[in-house]
């Protein structure tokens, strides 16, 4: 089954999506996640697509490589009961 354009364009951008939160959680496994999707996509489409996918997608993990990672949002303090541990 081969891709139409616009379901392609749209597998593109799932994929930025996926390496930008790999780039922040998982970066050890995110060159090897890109090529598992690249290599999905490009079998999935006609061969004069091939080359559009591959510079497209090639440029996205540049991009996202180069931007730093974010820290970690701060942790929220649960704290139940707190008037009952401050007389304890």
């Amino acid at each position: 089954m081969l891709f139409p354009a616009e379901i392609l364009d749209a597998e593109i951008c799932k994929l930025r999506g996926l390496l930008q939160m790999l780039h922040e959680d998982q970066p050890d496994v995110m060159h090897d996640i890109f090529e598992f999707h690249v290599t999905s996509l490009i079998t999935h489409t006609a061969s004069e697509h091939h080359r559009r996918i591959r510079d497209a997608a090639h440029a996205m993990l540049t991009d996202i490589q180069r931007r730093p990672v974010r820290p970690d949002p701060p942790q929220s303090e649960i704290q139940l009961m707190p008037q009952v541990l401050a007389a304890a």
